[in-house]
């Protein structure tokens, strides 16, 4: 499944964070590790089960500094979060991000101001 959130300001954020100390960038690198996988426990939760291969096979990976992707590899996930014109939508992976957004900026936000 390929859904890709975008979030306005990140190039700007980036390069405000580059220029401060790099234990800065390390921290911010760990956040979003540990955000990932938070959505990853919390898209699992959310998972509709059926046989469970869905929500068991759902996993967090880091891409690169301060990147990480939760995935859900069965192939069908892409319908069950969006939904058919025969099958209502069950979203999972947008909500758990939705859920630990508010918390990562928070961390993200103490982090950057000190």
């Amino acid at each position: 499944m390929s859904k890709s959130v975008r979030i306005k300001g990140m190039k700007q954020f980036v390069r405000n964070v580059q220029r401060k100390a790099p234990q800065l960038e390390k921290a911010i690198d760990q956040e979003i590790k540990l955000s990932s996988l938070r959505v990853e426990k919390g898209s699992k939760k959310m998972a509709s089960w059926d046989t469970g291969w869905m929500s068991n096979n759902i996993y967090a990976s880091v891409v690169g500094l301060m990147q990480a992707e939760v995935i859900s590899p069965a192939e069908y996930s892409i319908f069950v979060e969006m939904g058919t014109r025969y099958m209502f939508a069950q979203p999972f992976l947008f909500p758990a991000l939705q859920t630990d957004w508010p918390l990562l900026q928070k961390r993200l936000t103490k982090l950057v101001r000190g």
